[in-house]
């Protein structure tokens, strides 16, 4: 209700409602598109194509630098094993079998820090994505047992931030904000492939709320700090918290490094044990749509209750290809091959649950097919297949007792549109 009435007062402000005769910007539009269907050489239409330019300019840059933007995603996916809980194995977002899927309707009102330095960018999420977002809205530890956890909707960012007069790259940043941390993002249409990677969904955080100072070194490299919350908490469930670094580097254009680290208290209610993580993500470019993308991640916890220590390695690898000129219209691949190391069984899940200090280690190979129908929408096709030590993987139930095994096949297709 809050963006439809900063989209209708926007409206109100760009476009006077007594411009014109005291047309509507309804009636003007379609008086416009009227006087564009009338018969080829009668008139000229540029004052109609130009007019529609001014009128989505307006939606899309409201007064006062404000800017609306967003996206859709809806897939479909089968699991070869075909699991009777119509859930598949080992996935943070994707899990639907046999079924379409509304995975994501996103909305971003956004404002680039100003004259005045201030500036915000707000995302809420709709959809089964922002059910499976993990965030912890009460501080008990976990998720999915108040209102705020189990609801379809999800302020997956809401931060201010401001730019220091005389010091433009000097910004300090309040809120809640996506994690730094990892190759991929939560955004479906921003990543290669359509699944998100086991290092993504079981070894790195989501989300943060706190604050963070950053500073950028011209166009070579950036330094952030902050103080955070921990892993997906809007409230924190202990009075530790965590200290949360970034450093890029961009030596030259075809290549870039990226570092991480997030180190604190992540347990209810217990400051004695800490959470530590590593991550290296390097991209390199060596010709023109084409990148190779690749990501580890090492993590460790002290203390646990049962099991004492527990760490964790992963390292996942990318490549993607575009070919913009060859066809109709442009298409892409990407391979993606995996591997998480989770020695100690505290990171992956199973589906008995639990399993916690058994030996498992994970990895998979996933081929993506992307094609650009239109400006901003974008269909997509996939084959993952996965395999672990141990079996993970559910097919179906065998009397009362879960058949479970160790490796998975699934097939995926996917429709999304950004605007």
């Amino acid at each position: 209700m809050a963006a439809a009435a900063v989209v209708v007062g926007s409206l109100a402000f760009t476009v006077p409602a007594g411009a014109e005769g005291g047309l509507t910007l309804e009636e003007r539009l379609e008086r416009l598109e009227r006087k564009g269907e009338q018969p080829a050489g009668c008139c000229d239409t540029s004052e109609l194509q130009r007019r529609l330019d001014q009128i989505e300019s307006h939606i899309k840059n409201l007064p006062f630098g404000i800017k609306l933007g967003g996206g859709i995603a809806t897939s479909y996916q089968y699991d070869l094993n075909d699991p009777d809980s119509k859930q598949v194995s080992l996935r943070s977002f994707d899990r639907d079998h046999n079924s379409f899927t509304l995975d994501l309707f996103q909305l971003q009102i956004s404002r680039a820090p100003g004259e005045d330095g201030v500036g915000f960018v707000t995302k809420v999420d709709f959809g089964k994505l922002a059910e499976r977002l993990r965030s912890d809205w009460d501080g008990d530890g976990t998720s999915g047992n108040v209102a705020e956890e189990q609801n379809s909707i999800e302020v997956q960012e809401a931060y201010v931030t401001y730019n220091f007069p005389g010091l433009p790259d000097l910004q300090i940043r309040a809120g809640r904000f996506v994690t730094p941390i990892g190759s991929e993002v939560i955004e479906p249409w921003a990543n290669p492939n359509i699944s998100r990677s086991l290092q993504f969904s079981w070894g790195i955080p989501f989300t943060h709320v706190g604050a963070t100072a950053s500073y950028a070194f011209g166009s070579q490299a950036s330094l952030m700090l902050g103080i955070v919350n921990g892993w997906n908490n809007v409230v924190d469930s202990n009075d530790g918290k965590s200290v949360l670094g970034s450093l890029a580097i961009t030596p030259v254009e075809q290549f870039s490094l990226l570092l991480n680290g997030i180190y604190g208290a992540e347990q209810p209610d217990r400051g004695d044990s800490k959470r530590g993580l590593f991550d290296a993500v390097a991209t390199i470019k060596p010709i023109d749509n084409f990148a190779v993308i690749l990501n580890y991640d090492y993590g460790n916890e002290s203390d646990l209750h049962v099991g004492g220590n527990a760490e964790w390695n992963s390292f996942s690898g990318i490549l993607a290809y575009d070919l913009v000129d060859t066809f109709a219209v442009p298409v892409g691949f990407a391979l993606r091959g995996e591997y998480f190391d989770d020695s100690d069984g505290t990171r992956l899940p199973t589906v008995h649950g639990g399993g916690f200090g058994k030996y498992q280690n994970a990895w998979e190979v996933t081929t993506t097919l992307k094609i650009v129908l239109a400006e901003g929408l974008m269909f997509r096709t996939e084959y993952r297949y996965d395999k672990a030590r141990n079996d993970l993987f559910e097919k179906s139930l065998v009397g009362l007792h879960n058949d479970v095994r160790d490796d998975q096949h699934t097939i995926a297709g996917e429709l999304t549109y950004v605007f």
